[in-house]
């Protein structure tokens, strides 16, 4: 049987469960109805019919090819369903399925880099981040308890005929404490994982253990992947370049980020919007967990940034119909530390200003690192 889950456990937690419910006990026995498991958990589907969605597992169907596995496309009950055969591993001779709902566009990944793919427009970019940021958010704090998904990247984020992305392959998923709980998140993890080294978390490497900020520097990977359609480590360029983050985050500290996003979105995305799409990429990658912002946090700033964008377009098109692209300032963006002195100081409200200089300019107080830190600029 297939099953197509709408909760989510890992993988081997949920074969665990089945086995234990389907031992022959005496309190299974008498618990049947009890234990069953609850038509709002599951689909369920014969191997009958995902074989026929998929013509047999024809190569035809690949819709595309994961670390673990073919992904297949196909229709079962008026729904399109990615369906992954997994590839027999060193214990197992049977390849298990893995059924996720919805994926008629493909990945992110594939939207992004495959060359028969229009380029996504910023709008729909930022949709789609925001819809993966809110099923991270609702993983890490929306569930009886902490989910760690532990491979966030565009390959994992599928996209329905809607565009409405859907984040799978929660093969790698770890359980942490219960989510109402306040004590810290640290997860040790088996060393014998392979994980994607563009997009690790250090501390994941460092240490071995996961957090909730490890799916966070992940997601950050993805934001900077989105904006500069960019593969997130290419190592035909320079050193430095090499890893997009770093790339990124340099390019943010210089001012100098528009030299690597999207030719195809230079002069579509408003400056107010990048801006905010820019801070809360840079946070997501800091080397400290702590410096890391939570899903919920991410997710509110990305709806912030469409909102700007969406807000520009409108004073664009009723100042000036004939506009049809954003002019990027001409001097270099902002570097990341104008960024943090402007979010100190309320963007230099008056209500900040401490004295003034000899000349007249206005000196400011304000709060940095993460309120610990007090500056007069």
């Amino acid at each position: 049987m297939g099953f197509c889950f709408h909760t989510l456990p890992s993988f081997s937690e949920v074969l665990k469960e089945i086995k234990s419910k389907l031992r022959p006990t005496k309190s299974n026995a008498l618990n049947t109805r009890r234990l069953a498991l609850p038509e709002e958990l599951c689909c369920r589907f014969s191997l009958a019919n995902i074989k026929a969605a998929t013509n047999n597992f024809h190569k035809n169907m690949i819709i595309a090819v994961g670390d673990t596995g073919f992904i297949f496309g196909g229709k079962i009950n008026d729904g399109f369903y990615a369906i992954k055969r997994l590839r027999p591993t060193s214990d197992s001779h049977l390849p298990l399925l893995e059924l996720r709902y919805g994926a008629n566009n493909g990945s992110l990944y594939d939207n992004l880099h495959a060359e028969n793919h229009d380029p996504i427009p910023w709008k729909r970019r930022l949709e789609i981040c925001i819809s993966v940021a809110r099923a991270l958010h609702y993983l890490h704090t929306g569930a009886k308890f902490v989910l760690i998904h532990r491979d966030v990247s565009s390959k994992n984020i599928l996209l329905d005929d809607q565009w409405t992305s859907k984040l799978c392959n929660f093969s790698f998923c770890k359980r942490g404490p219960h989510s109402m709980s306040r004590d810290p998140i640290s997860i040790e993890i088996e060393s014998d994982i392979a994980y994607t080294s563009a997009s690790i978390a250090p501390e994941v490497a460092i240490t071995g253990r996961v957090s909730h900020k490890t799916d966070v520097f992940s997601f950050g990977v993805v934001l900077f992947e989105v904006l500069c359609c960019r593969r997130i480590f290419d190592a035909e360029l320079e050193m430095d370049q090499r890893f997009l983050y770093r790339w990124a985050c340099k390019c943010i500290e210089n001012g100098t980020i528009y030299s690597i996003i999207d030719p195809y979105l230079k002069g579509k995305i408003a400056p107010q919007c990048l801006k905010k799409f820019l801070e809360i990429a840079y946070s997501c990658v800091q080397f400290e967990e702590n410096k890391r912002p939570t899903m919920g946090e991410v997710e509110v700033t990305l709806e912030l940034a469409l909102e700007l964008q969406k807000q520009a377009e409108s004073e664009m098109e009723s100042t000036n119909p004939q506009e049809t692209a954003f002019v990027a300032p001409r001097t270099p963006m902002p570097s990341i530390f104008t960024i943090q002195i402007e979010a100190a100081t309320t963007n230099f409200h008056q209500d900040m200003i401490i004295g003034h200089e000899t000349y007249g300019e206005p000196i400011y107080r304000g709060l940095m690192d993460d309120g610990t830190l007090l500056v007069a600029v």
